[in-house]
């Protein structure tokens, strides 16, 4: 069986994609990506062996392209469909965001086709395609989310497979002690500069902790100017030198990350929040405010209302007033936090997902 997914533009929309293809790549099928070309797609694909092809020229860097640049879009859609007609593939898979737009336009050659939404609230993709997709495989149910022609299935959120490091190799692999005590404060594969100027507040927080704390702090391709390629050591003149800060720009292997870390602050993506689960870490999360449908803010709550996770308040969206005691409260219950997020954990979603994509191109044989 031959599967291409469409869709990605970040790390969040293309996780779930590549959770899928990792199962059915053990099942002996092949896949291929249909992507916008950005770096961070690269970056995680290609160290999985996937192949990809970009819709967007390879000029995916520079974001979606404004709706009225028709002649961008009018491309990618041909791109589409010549990738689909030179692969050929028995199921198509559409993963959302801006990158999936051209499924709309085009159509996908009367292929079985199965929609992924993992968010808690549905993408604008995923609400034109609603009911004009074979089958749909939600994050969750609830009130406007895409229903699939055949089959509508709640399947969790399917996520790639975390390989199994020590936190030992972890800390070693970002000259980290694994002795101490880890706080990993991320925005996403795009980085998020709200959550990176909070970092010394959040630094202050742990200095005055009796235990040692050291923080990992991915900062996103743009960083706080300090980062290079590789892990760089804070200075440590303006906070206190007790706990210090190792950066990246992007981490590609998050299996270290989460296995180092003691408790995150970051996004509430949907591919993150459902990595908090797997891994169970505790989070103090802060989601992007700056989506129309609060998204994010819908992905989070889930883990609150479990208690594995805070989430900041609307009256401080970017938490520069309430994230520092929201960690500091956070610190003492943080065993009972990790319980929670382990139990609210979907491990089987990218199985399911699998089995409905080899169903989608049993019913079409």
């Amino acid at each position: 069986m031959k599967v291409a997914f469409v869709g990605g533009g970040s790390g969040g929309h293309l996780a779930p994609g590549i959770g899928v293809a990792e199962v059915l790549r053990q099942e002996g099928h092949e896949s291929l990506f249909l992507v916008a070309g950005r770096t961070v797609e690269h970056a995680m694909l290609e160290p999985r062996g996937f192949a990809s092809r970009s819709l967007f020229g390879g000029n995916g860097d520079g974001g979606r392209p404004r709706i009225h640049r028709m002649g961008v879009w009018w491309r990618a859609t041909r791109a589409l469909r010549r990738e689909l007609g030179a692969f050929d593939p028995d199921v198509v898979v559409v993963l959302g965001g801006w990158v999936a737009l051209p499924t709309v336009w085009s159509g996908l050659g009367q292929r079985p086709t199965v929609l992924i939404e993992s968010n808690a609230r549905p993408g604008k993709v995923q609400r034109l395609l609603g009911r004009r997709v074979d089958h749909a495989c939600l994050a969750t149910d609830g009130p406007g989310m895409p229903q699939g022609r055949r089959t509508t299935r709640v399947t969790g959120i399917p996520t790639p497979g975390l390989r199994t490091t020590t936190r030992e190799e972890a800390a070693e692999s970002f000259g980290l002690a694994a002795s101490c005590r880890t706080l990993l404060v991320t925005g996403g594969s795009q980085g998020a500069r709200d959550l990176n100027l909070l970092v010394p507040a959040l630094r202050a927080v742990l200095a005055e902790r009796d235990e040692p704390w050291q923080i990992l702090h991915v900062t996103g391709h743009e960083g706080v100017g300090t980062c290079s390629s590789g892990p760089v050591a804070f200075s440590a003149e303006s906070v206190s030198a007790k706990v210090p800060v190792v950066t990246q720009p992007f981490v590609s292997d998050m299996a270290a990350a989460w296995s180092l870390a003691d408790v995150a602050v970051c996004r509430s993506g949907a591919g993150t929040v459902a990595e908090l689960a797997s891994t169970a870490t505790p989070a103090l999360l802060i989601p992007y405010p700056h989506h129309a449908d609060q998204h994010q803010a819908w992905n989070a709550q889930p883990l609150v209302d479990a208690g594995a996770a805070v989430m900041i308040g609307q009256g401080d969206p970017a938490g520069v007033r309430t994230a520092a005691p929201l960690l500091s409260g956070m610190l003492d219950h943080l065993p009972e936090m990790a319980e929670r997020a382990r139990e609210s954990a979907r491990p089987e979603a990218a199985r399911i997902v699998a089995e409905v994509v080899g169903l989608a191109a049993h019913l079409n044989a």
